[in-house]
């Protein structure tokens, strides 16, 4: 059986930090889906690109800026049931929606430049969001929206 275990806060996480998967979301790892709570810097997660070792989880508490997106807007399963997201959180668009807001096949978006009012809506409350860190740039699979996750950085 797989060993869960749960990634801790971080006090020193910045404020300015934006964007991140809410408590409960779960996400494609190569041991299936699993909440992003219960991921740690070494798992092994499904990307866009492949799997790639995961570096670093940041968990933060959010207060506003979360946004619903409601299960299936964004196409069959996608997400496969509700889903919360901290505002900044970029989600990649291969539909209708690239084309018409970016006249290209694909993009990176985010969540507030979708956000409709209704399917895709702010939302009061206050959660924890988790920021996940890799060596690049990856697009992870959340309840099965594609949500890019943006390189470790890197301080000095």
């Amino acid at each position: 059986m797989t060993q869960q275990h749960r990634a801790p806060a971080q006090p020193d996480a910045p404020e300015t930090m934006s964007g991140g998967i809410a408590l409960g979301t779960t996400v494609l790892t190569l041991e299936g889906e699993l909440p992003v709570e219960y991921l740690a810097p070494g798992d092994r997660i499904v990307t866009r690109t492949g799997v790639r070792v995961l570096r670093d989880v940041v968990a933060r508490r959010i207060e506003t800026g979360l946004y619903r997106i409601a299960q299936d807007v964004l196409g069959a399963d996608r997400p496969a049931s509700e889903l919360h997201v901290a505002a900044g959180t970029l989600l990649a668009i291969r539909d209708w929606r690239a084309a018409a807001l970016y006249g290209a096949k694909t993009a990176i978006v985010p969540v507030e430049r979708l956000s409709d009012g209704s399917y895709i809506a702010p939302i009061a409350g206050a959660t924890t969001v988790f920021t996940l860190g890799f060596d690049d740039t990856e697009v992870v699979y959340a309840e099965g929206i594609e949500v890019a996750c943006a390189p470790l950085r890197v301080t000095a």
